[in-house]
């Protein structure tokens, strides 16, 4: 007699998908004929559902000893086309320094896309940004 075994795939809760790294570089003139690369910053994140993002990553380095500060944020667009503006991150340790931090994000208004904004800041004001490519939710 032969016996058999039968494997049978247990259900387990959706992986995660992560993004790819996406990155920007920003850019001022400052008055110069020759615009200055200023900053450079990025990230990625896991897509865990519809409104909730883990394992965010916001990345930024200050690239050009200019007296200023630099400074990353996410942005995420929900469901209505909205977007939404999360805290800046910033940076004053000045020309070549860079820092990283990783959180979460919650959004009950949804979270179909997903980049990040990378700027140069004299006090409060921002003086330049740039913006990385987006990321769409696969939950969406």
């Amino acid at each position: 007699m032969t016996a058999a075994i039968s494997l049978v795939p247990l259900a387990t809760p959706a992986q995660a998908a992560t993004s790819a790294w996406r990155s920007c570089s920003a850019v001022y003139a400052d008055g110069v004929e020759t615009p200055d690369l200023v900053a450079t910053g990025g990230g990625n994140e896991n897509f865990t559902g519809r409104n909730s993002l883990s394992n965010v990553n916001l990345y930024v380095k200050d690239t050009h000893a200019d007296g200023h500060h630099v400074a990353v944020r996410l942005v995420t667009r929900q469901s209505d086309g909205s977007n939404h503006y999360w805290s800046w991150h910033h940076l004053y340790a000045g020309s070549g320094t860079d820092e990283s931090w990783l959180t979460t994000a919650s959004d009950s208004g949804g979270i179909r896309l997903v980049w990040r904004e990378i700027a140069l800041f004299e006090g409060s004001s921002r003086l330049t940004y740039c913006a990385t490519a987006s990321a769409s939710n696969p939950s969406w």
